[in-house]
């Protein structure tokens, strides 16, 4: 792939495009591996950064990275126009007519319109492939966490707690978040891990009758508290919390980070119930968390 065409697709990638999702899903589509594409996304690098990096990456796997590049650039020319939100429209009218020009002239595109089109049916056709398989797997999820629900006894409420465990790291895997399921170490017991926008949050997942109480919260912020400063904690209480405890473990945590999120029962029956994606509410806890400093944002 000439320096030009690449210089130009990534210009479409900052200028044209608006979502990030949606540059996701152009370089997916194109043959890049999700473990690849994360790997840049989780550190909260721009749409432009992303897109030169994986190119470079491309561009050193031969063969089978050029054609990568290729497609990539096959999908961000079938664009007709700048995303309707991207912020300087001009901007975007302008690197998508050089990177039609600069593809044309490398002979990338042979006949454009029937490229476009060719193009736009076929990133149509995966998008609906990607859907029906996410929400087939959420449908599995959904029907496997109600029956947790719906289970009596003391056999089954003792257990549930961890079954909750293994239906998070498959819905994790659903959204293409990786997960690491429950383990122990020489000292203490975590309910997983995960990646997220740079950070590495520690997993507490509780199933029982009652809140936590202020120590239940200070245990785990203690076992946050004891990583690397790039770690933080996802409470989830499927009993919810109350309000003056909660209140109280703010008031303690002070004077140390602000590291930890809480979920609620209701937030769990959201994500697997599919009323809100799981990147989506991910994203609503953790800016309420760094911006506005609260540990619960209802989704």
């Amino acid at each position: 792939m000439s320096t030009s065409v690449t210089r130009a697709a990534i210009a479409v990638c900052r200028d044209a495009l608006h979502w990030r999702d949606d540059l996701r899903a152009i370089f997916i589509a194109a043959g890049v591996s999700r473990q690849l594409y994360s790997r840049y996304d989780q550190l909260g690098m721009s749409k432009a950064k992303i897109a030169r990096a994986i190119f470079d990456e491309l561009h050193e796997q031969g063969a089978a990275g050029h054609t990568a590049q290729r497609k990539i650039v096959e999908e961000l020319c079938s664009m007709q126009r700048p995303h309707s939100d991207a912020p300087d429209q001009k901007a975007g009218v302008e690197a998508l007519s050089e990177l039609k020009r600069a593809a044309q002239a490398q002979k990338i595109l042979i006949d454009p319109k029937q490229a476009a089109t060719d193009a736009r049916r076929a990133t149509e056709k995966r998008r609906l492939q990607v859907l029906q398989e996410r929400q087939a797997t959420l449908g599995e999820l959904r029907t496997e966490f109600l029956e947790l629900v719906r289970q009596q006894g003391r056999e089954f409420v003792q257990r549930r707690g961890y079954d909750l465990e293994k239906l998070l790291a498959r819905l994790f895997r659903v959204y293409d978040l990786d997960y690491r399921p429950s383990y122990r170490t020489a000292h203490e017991q975590i309910d997983g891990s995960f990646h997220f926008r740079g950070f590495t949050y520690l997993v507490e997942a509780r199933w029982r009758k009652k809140e936590p109480n202020l120590g239940d919260l200070l245990d785990f912020k203690g076992k946050v508290d004891s990583k690397l400063d790039s770690t933080r904690g996802a409470f989830i209480s499927m009993a919810g919390y109350d309000a003056e405890i909660l209140d109280n473990f703010v008031r303690n945590s002070r004077g140390s980070r602000n590291n930890v999120v809480m979920f609620t029962g209701s937030d769990v029956a959201q994500l697997f119930e599919g009323r809100i994606g799981l990147v989506d509410a991910l994203t609503k806890k953790v800016d309420a968390a760094e911006q506005e400093g609260r540990a619960l944002c209802e989704l």
